[in-house]
């Protein structure tokens, strides 16, 4: 029974100490002041759509100058949740070293298409269904959507379009585009292939290739991997051994079964 006391005296000694080293470490951090903002930026390949000195300002701007500053006076997780709002970051992290240093781990969104409407607004759509502005400090290459395109980013900045997917109320060709980005961009080789997705007045989809003087027609989404494979078997079976990557005008995978090949 003592041995037991003990044991639990011990525990509660422990207990007790740690909450007085967290309160005295929690205290010093308050008190001292910032040193200096550290920013991270994790990206995909070479674009960066928003740099350490534009966070750094966006801080400055929410916060006022904040190096010199006790960080008690430092609203760590409104700059946390400013960043994570910001419309080329898909996540942040925020938080203060006992030294003074703040530290921001920002991760930036994954474009896969840049969607040109029809009034000639351009915005891009990440791989998560996000939508994105334009920024001067980068022009990434990725796929380009036009054609009958009556959407803007100014009414869908807030919308996310694999979500629309699944909306049954949702009239848009931004959930169509979506998955033929997505599917385009998970695939080396049409992502290397296809360059452009064209919206026609029907609001059906035509794809523009990079090798071939011809335009595929799509038609919707739906069977689009089986279209896709269509298309993988006439390339690798048909134009690869004939050659005749230049003999047709229209490839039309709209049809169940079959592929129609128009000469031009």
């Amino acid at each position: 029974m003592i041995k037991r006391i003990l044991i639990i005296s011990g525990w509660v000694v422990l207990v007790a100490g740690a909450s007085v080293l967290l309160g005295f470490a929690k205290t010093k951090r308050n008190n001292t002041p910032c040193k200096s903002v550290d920013v991270t930026i994790a990206q995909k390949g070479s674009d960066l759509f928003i740099t350490s000195d534009e966070i750094r300002a966006l801080i400055t701007k929410d916060q006022g100058e904040v190096q010199g500053k006790t960080m008690n006076k430092i609203n760590l997780v409104a700059i946390e949740q400013m960043l994570k709002d910001n419309p080329f970051v898909t996540n942040a992290q925020v938080y203060a070293t006992l030294d003074g240093d703040i530290k921001i781990k920002v991760s930036q969104k994954n474009p896969i298409a840049r969607i040109i409407a029809s009034n000639d607004e351009s915005f891009y759509v990440d791989s998560a269904g996000y939508f994105m502005p334009l920024t001067d400090n980068c022009t990434p290459r990725v796929l380009v959507v036009n054609g009958d395109v009556n959407e803007s980013y100014t009414t869908n900045y807030k919308s996310n379009a694999k979500k629309m997917m699944t909306d049954t109320a949702v009239h848009s060709v931004l959930p169509g585009i979506y998955k033929i980005a997505s599917f385009i961009n998970r695939d080396p080789f049409w992502k290397a292939q296809i360059t452009q997705v064209y919206v026609d007045t029907l609001k059906e989809f035509v794809l523009i290739p990079r090798v071939g003087g011809h335009r595929i027609l799509l038609g919707d989404t739906t069977n689009l991997k089986s279209k896709f494979d269509k298309l993988f078997t006439l390339y690798k079976e048909g134009f690869n051994n004939n050659g005749k990557w230049n003999e047709y005008a229209t490839i039309n995978l709209k049809y169940k079964h079959q592929i129609i090949c128009t000469k031009k």
